[in-house]
């Protein structure tokens, strides 16, 4: 590989990919529990919240416009799940939203940084 190439192509920072997989699996356990009683009212607005404080720290160590994308969708997601918890919302209702965010959260790790 040229010179050349080497700085055109998008690099990969593997903390941020560490950082975002370890928020994903703070998360995934949280999700089997909402799926597991979707009637109940379970949701938990303080992980809901850190998350978000996560993200947005994350979100300024990036400079792929995808990513920044990508993450402010996450965050719209799980605002939206933190205002459904506050409202006694199901764990269905928050659960749809904290899947979107897995989603977002998946596809961060897959894009260069």
């Amino acid at each position: 590989m040229s010179k050349e190439s080497e700085k055109s192509c998008p690099t990969r920072n593997h903390n941020i990919h560490h950082q975002i997989k370890e928020i994903s699996d703070s998360l995934r356990p949280h999700l089997v529990r909402l799926h597991e009683c979707p009637s109940d009212k379970c949701g938990d607005a303080a992980l809901y919240t850190s998350i978000i404080q996560k993200l947005d720290v994350i979100n300024h160590q990036v400079t792929n416009h995808d990513c920044h994308c990508a993450m402010q969708n996450a965050v719209a997601h799980l605002e939206k799940a933190v205002d459904l918890t506050r409202n006694s919302a199901l764990n269905e209702e928050i659960l749809w939203q904290l899947q979107e965010v897995m989603a977002l959260l998946f596809k961060i790790q897959n894009l260069p940084i």
